[in-house]
């Protein structure tokens, strides 16, 4: 016996015992005295009454073994744009797919089977073969799989057949659905291995402006394939504006080439840029002939305090670039010496706001100095500091994120540094006075060789590293910085640390091995560099006036420093690669000690290009960071604008914003040939196979042939019928009748 409506065991026994208490209740007090068993026996009627009624509302029934069922064969027909390529034989491939189900699949399965026809793209749907159109945006296989499962569960499903390009733009692999849902799977394969003639923006990809001003690259691969070996022209649009345009030389066997520009986004708001080649005679799919990216305006200037032992030319000429960037903030600290009382003083430049703070020569507290991006510290020995101060130092990059540079003779020797809590934060070992380092020679330093003065060499790394480009190419940037004039020296330090990378050494020479010259790492969430080289400055003197390599060299220092520096609420988002697909939003909400805060009241808005704003409660998802997360899906494509406040009480923590693209590559129309692999995997794990349409005759019996569909079961209700009437009735009967025997009313 089971029930036709189905419930779990604790609602039977709740049900039971809920009987027993109800009848107990009636008869726990009565009018007239009843001994012991004459009131057992009217609690019993009055529970078994109560218990027959609640049978039959669960509606007791048996089942029967009854004949085989007919077997059921799921069609599945892909719907995508990708559809539409006229590469099937000279038609459009969904009018192939719908020729070979309408005249080769549907005649062998349909007298032995009832076929379910449904359609697929970005969800399922039933369909007939006379309404079939290639207008869905994406092909989501894997989602259909586990549609049709779901719709189908309880019917004898013998096979399910997909009539698709293999195009798998879902999020999920399909393969690895289909093995999961019990029943083979049959690929039939539409469209030819290469689409003809195509040209195809691959991919588009540009970082973050770190500063205002900022350069970015935009890179860009483009493919030409089977349309001859000559250049073909590439396009780059800002906003809609034509910026630039390239001669791409296609690279063999239609693999992508690469193509570099250089930006300069819009300081306000997001640029959007598209990137686009122009069609080709005889090209089938114009679809993927462009590509966008979306570059976010630059954050706000990045703040820079520099620590500086004694004034001097270096760090002079240094600051004089960094005050002259629109993208930074400097303040600077300058020992002085001793006032008559023997005090320490220091001479202060910088905002009101923030270098009330350094009167004592470094911030006080950590609140004072995380409110900076990057901390330089220009030939101060270790003694200047306490040690408090330099465990904040620390922190400041490890936990803020921020940036330290350290320059000069007093910095970079090991006397007070080597046991203080910086010392790890630095790239390079550091060596005592006088005594040689591994990669430098005795007497503190690298001296100036025969020719006044040491070269600065680019290491495989450096060439390539945005510090040290001069120019677009890395060996443009090689040329450029041979160019410039010797530094009067470099500061022995010792070798890499573990991680560390060397982006500039002095010449080896005999006798004297390379000199690290440039070095930096990670550290924690933050980044360190140092500077070994002396007197930087004649990059500046030594060079005509209109050569800008000492302010771009300085400029991309103090942007890769500051460029791990997030503000104390940091907004991030990912995913929303097409309409309808969720767009998953970060919060990472810190106080002014940038520690992490698990009570505060963030609120999300998400604005889409046509203006309508939707407001989103993130959750706490990470108490220990701090972090919080929310999802929408945007309906349509374009640039969505994410707003964010957070609040702790009547305290604003901060706010942020972002922006998204949504659909700004068309992944339908990628590599748009038939992808037989996706196809044969996705069948392989299920026991089923794939073919082309020339292989579907015999597909019918693959899937029927020694199949058989499980038997039926006949319910025959129990609780409907005169019988358990009967027994109803006869309880209460009885019931009544000794209540009345015994005086009861």
């Amino acid at each position: 016996m089971q029930f036709a409506t189905p419930v779990p065991w604790w609602v039977l026994a709740l049900g039971g015992a809920l009987a027993v208490v109800v009848a107990y209740g009636a008869y726990r007090q009565t009018s007239v005295p009843l001994s012991f068993w004459r009131r057992l026996l009217l609690v019993d009627l009055r529970a078994a009454a109560l218990l027959l009624v609640f049978l039959f509302l669960l509606q007791p029934v048996r089942t029967a073994p009854g004949p085989a069922g007919e077997a059921v064969v799921a069609v599945l027909v892909d719907h995508s744009r990708s559809m539409a390529i006229p590469d099937a034989a000279g038609a459009p491939r969904l009018a192939q797919a719908v020729a070979v189900v309408r005249d080769r699949l549907l005649p062998q399965l349909s007298p032995r089977a009832e076929v379910q026809l449904f359609g697929f793209g970005d969800r399922l749907f039933e369909t007939t073969l006379a309404a079939a159109e290639a207008d869905a945006g994406r092909t989501d296989l894997a989602g259909a799989l586990e549609e049709v499962a779901a719709r189908l569960a309880g019917r004898p499903l013998a096979g399910v057949v997909v009539v698709s390009d293999g195009g798998e733009t879902g999020a999920r692999s399909a393969a690895r659905v289909a093995a999961g849902s019990g029943s083979r799977l049959f690929a039939v394969g539409i469209g030819g291995p290469q689409p003809g003639p195509d040209r195809e923006v691959v991919s588009v990809a540009a970082g973050r402006p770190p500063a205002t001003q900022s350069v970015v690259d935009l890179t860009a691969a483009v493919a030409s394939r089977d349309l001859g070996g000559g250049a073909f022209e590439v396009r780059l649009l800002g906003d809609g504006r034509l910026l630039d345009r390239r001669l791409v030389t296609p690279s063999g066997a239609g693999a992508p080439a690469r193509v570099v520009f250089r930006v300069r986004p819009d300081p306000e708001s997001a640029t959007l840029y598209t990137v686009e080649v122009p069609a080709a005679a005889g090209e089938l799919v114009a679809g993927n002939n462009r590509g966008r990216v979306l570059v976010p305006p630059p954050p706000r200037p990045r703040r820079v305090l520099m620590i500086e032992g004694a004034p001097s030319y270096e760090h002079t000429f240094l600051k004089r670039v960094w005050q002259a960037d629109p993208g930074l903030v400097l303040d600077a600290v300058i020992r002085k010496g001793m006032n008559d009382l023997g005090e320490q003083t220091f001479y202060v430049q910088g905002d009101p706001a923030r270098t009330a703070a350094l009167g004592s020569g470094f911030p006080a507290d950590r609140e004072a100095l995380f409110a900076y991006d990057a901390i330089v510290l220009a030939n101060v020995e270790a003694d200047y500091f306490r040690v408090r101060q330099l465990e904040l130092a620390s922190a400041f990059v490890a936990d803020r994120g921020g940036g330290l540079l350290s320059l000069g003779d007093a910095t970079l020797s090991r006397g007070g540094w080597g046991a203080s809590a910086l010392a790890p934060v630095l790239p390079v070992a550091l060596v005592d006075p006088g005594r040689g380092a591994e990669y430098g020679s005795a007497g503190g330093g690298v001296e100036a060789s025969g020719d006044g003065g040491d070269a600065l060499e680019l290491t495989a790394e450096g060439a390539r590293h945005p510090i040290m480009r001069l120019a677009a190419t890395p060996e443009e940037s090689r040329e450029r910085w041979r160019a410039v004039p010797r530094l009067a020296g470099a500061v022995a330090v010792g070798g890499p640390r573990p991680g560390a990378t060397l982006l500039a050494v002095t010449p080896a020479l005999p006798g004297r091995p390379a000199q690290p010259l440039i070095a930096i790492q990670r550290y924690g969430a933050g980044r360190a560099m140092v500077f070994a080289g002396r007197a930087a400055w004649r990059w500046r003197m030594r060079m005509p006036a209109e050569d800008r390599s000492y302010e771009v060299f300085w400029g991309q220092v103090a942007r890769w420093l500051t460029g791990s520096a997030r503000d104390p609420v940091t907004l991030t988002s990912r995913g929303g690669a097409a309409a309808g697909d969720t767009l998953e939003i970060d919060l990472l909400v810190r106080d002014e000690a940038f520690v992490p805060v698990s009570d505060a009241s963030p609120a999300v808005s998400v604005t889409g290009p046509d203006g309508a704003t939707r407001r989103v409660r993130p959750e706490l998802v990470d108490a220990a960071e701090g972090r919080y997360r929310a999802a929408v899906r945007p309906a349509e494509p374009g640039v969505h604008r994410i707003d964010a406040v957070a609040d702790r009480g009547a305290e604003r923590l901060g706010a942020a914003t972002d922006w998204a693209l949504v659909g700004g590559m068309d992944a339908e129309l990628a590599e748009p040939w038939l992808n037989a692999p996706v196809l044969g995997r996705t069948a392989a794990a299920t026991g089923g196979r794939y073919v082309e349409p020339g292989g579907v005759g015999g597909l019918g019996a693959s899937i029927l042939d020694g199949y058989v569909a499980p038997p039926t079961r006949i319910p025959t209700p129990l609780w409907h019928n005169a019988w358990m009437f009967l027994w109803l009735v006869a309880v209460l009967a009885a019931e009544w009748g000794l209540r009345r025997r015994w005086g009861l009313r």
